[in-house]
């Protein structure tokens, strides 16, 4: 299970919260958000085997969601109108699809550790896959956000963070993803630009090490059983 304070979505997310040192987003982490999978939606809940999302292969999305949206309720950055609050769900749901169509092709499709010939990651045939899975969703996200945040230019809300971390990760993968989508451009511009204290996150070191979410190469090596696979992403 994801441990919080390893998360570098929950450390950006505890430091725009002036939630700064590691002693005290060590107590937040073992305190208020050790219970974070209490806040996880009812979208993204497994309800058996019929319905898990196997595609998740290490539940990292699903936990990660959830830790976010702890954090947003904690801190007040979690919309309380329903209409704003289905907002945020529809991106969560397209992130969670692309976020877990990147880890699927890069541990499964294009790397396989359980194959006796498949331990080469072919990288550009995991972007060639994605790239046109992405393609579709831009537009959408491009809708969702009002610009230059997802609820318009206001204090960014806890799916604004959300929406950076996943952006961030993706555009590690596949460099240039979103550089013809201009709302998105321009959210992850103004996003790294606004003001104290989310500024303080991106003059720290720990903003500029390792991924949000998910690292762009293979790294689960314990893999679901074949039997439970849902099989080829089309």
């Amino acid at each position: 299970m994801l441990e919080p304070q390893k998360s570098k979505l929950c450390r950006m997310m505890l430091t725009s919260r002036m939630i700064l040192s590691p002693e005290q987003q060590k107590h937040v982490c073992e305190g208020d958000l050790a219970n974070y999978m209490d806040y996880c939606p009812e979208w993204l809940k497994s309800q058996g085997d019929e319905n898990k999302n196997w595609m998740d292969l290490d539940n990292m999305m699903t936990e990660t969601v959830s830790l976010c949206r702890a954090i947003g309720r904690k801190y007040f950055i979690m919309p309380d109108d329903p209409d704003q609050l289905e907002r945020c769900e529809t991106i969560e749901k397209i992130l969670v699809m692309l976020m877990n169509t990147m880890v699927y092709l890069i541990n499964k499709i294009c790397y396989a550790p359980n194959s006796p010939d498949g331990n080469d990651y072919d990288a550009t045939y995991a972007r060639s896959r994605f790239v046109t899975k992405f393609d579709q969703k831009v537009p959408q996200l491009e809708e969702l956000i009002t610009g230059p945040f997802i609820m318009g230019d206001s204090l960014p809300v806890y799916a604004d963070y959300l929406l950076y971390a996943c952006l961030f990760d993706i555009n590690v993968f596949l460099p240039g993803a979103f550089e013809k989508a201009p709302k998105i451009s321009n959210f992850m511009q103004k996003f790294r630009a606004y003001r104290s204290p989310i500024r303080r996150w991106f003059k720290s070191n720990d903003s500029k090490v390792g991924a949000y979410i998910r690292p762009a190469v293979p790294t689960i090596t314990t893999l679901l059983p074949e039997a439970s696979m849902p099989g080829d992403i089309h």
